[in-house]
C-alpha cells in the first residue's frame, strides 16, 4: 500500500521493532502500513469517532492484519495500557489537543515506557515544542511536507537531554521574547538544518506580518504597545531570513 507524502513521513519516523499507537487514526493507514511493512511487531489504532473506528476495522481486514492490528475506540491515550507501546503517533490535529492528550496520558502513566513521540500538529506546533521541552522531551527529528498547497510539519521527540541551542547564533544580541517565541514555532532543528520548505514559511509569514503592521498603523488611535511588539516580530523574522538564505551557504 501507499501513503500520502505527509503519512509517509510520519511512518517513517517509526521506531522498528517497537509497538506503536496511532491517535485518532482514521482509516489505521499508517499502522497497517508499518505492520504490512515489516517495521513495527503490532500497533492500535485509536479513534473517538465512530464513522473512522469503522473505516479503520474496515481497512486492517481488508490487508488481513487483524492479528497484528488493533482498533480501539476512546479519547486520546485513554484505551491504552502502561508500556504497551514503544512509540505514539499523532497527527491531524492542534498543538493545543496534543497538549491536553499527552498532559492527561501523562498523569494516567499512559507514557510509561513511550520512547517517542510523532507529532503532527496542524497549528500551535511553537507552544507543543515549547511545553514539551520544559517537560524533559528532546526533539530529535523535525520536518516540512508539502503535500497540495500545504505544508506540513512533523516533530520527533524522544525522553532525554536539551537540544542545542542555536538562537545565539541566529539572533544575536536581538535575542528577546520574539525570538523566544519564533525559535519554538519554527522549530529548532528546521533552523538549524536550514530546511528548503522553512525560507517560504518565514516569507509569508513575514508578509502577513507587516500588512498587519500597516493596518494597526493606520488607526486613528493606533495600539503603541502592540506595535512595538509587532515590529519585534518583524525584525526577527527578518533575521531568520537571513539566517536561511542560500547566500549564507
Amino acid at each position: 500500500m501507499e501513503l500520502s507524502p505527509r503519512l509517509q513521513r510520519l511512518a517513517a519516523a517509526a521506531p522498528p521493532g517497537l509497538p506503536i499507537a496511532d491517535i485518532g487514526t482514521d482509516h489505521a493507514y499508517i499502522p497497517v502500513y508499518l505492520v504490512k511493512s515489516g517495521i513495527v511487531p503490532y500497533a492500535i489504532g485509536v479513534d473517538v469517532h465512530p464513522g473512522p473506528l469503522e473505516a479503520a476495522r474496515l481497512h486492517v481486514a481488508a490487508y488481513g492484519v487483524k492479528d497484528k492490528v488493533e482498533i480501539r475506540e476512546g479519547d486520546g491515550l485513554a484505551p491504552l495500557q502502561p508500556r504497551e507501546v514503544g512509540a505514539i503517533v499523532i497527527a491531524g490535529m492542534g498543538g493545543g489537543t496534543m497538549q491536553a492528550i499527552l498532559t492527561e496520558g501523562d498523569a494516567a502513566g499512559k507514557l510509561a515506557g513511550v520512547s517517542r513521540l510523532i507529532l503532527q500538529p496542524l497549528e500551535g506546533a511553537g507552544g507543543l515544542r515549547r511545553w514539551l521541552h520544559h517537560r524533559g522531551w528532546r526533539i530529535v527529528d523535525e520536518d516540512l511536507v508539502a503535500e497540495g498547497p500545504r505544508i506540513y510539519e512533523m516533530i520527533v521527540l524522544e525522553p532525554a537531554e536539551a537540544n542545542k541551542d542555536t538562537r545565539k547564533a541566529i539572533f544575536g544580541s536581538a535575542e528577546n521574547a520574539a525570538a523566544e517565541e519564533l525559535y519554538w514555532d519554527l522549530g529548532p532543528l528546521l533552523l538549524a538544518r536550514k530546511h528548503p520548505l522553512l525560507l517560504p514559511v518565514v516569507e509569508k509569514r513575514l508578509e502577513r506580518e507587516r500588512r498587519a503592521l500597516a493596518g494597526i498603523a493606520q488607526a486613528r488611535q493606533p495600539d503603541e504597545q502592540k506595535l512595538e511588539r509587532m515590529k519585534s516580530r518583524i525584525k526577527a523574522l527578518e533575521r531568520v531570513r537571513t539566517w536561511l538564505s542560500p547566500a549564507r551557504g
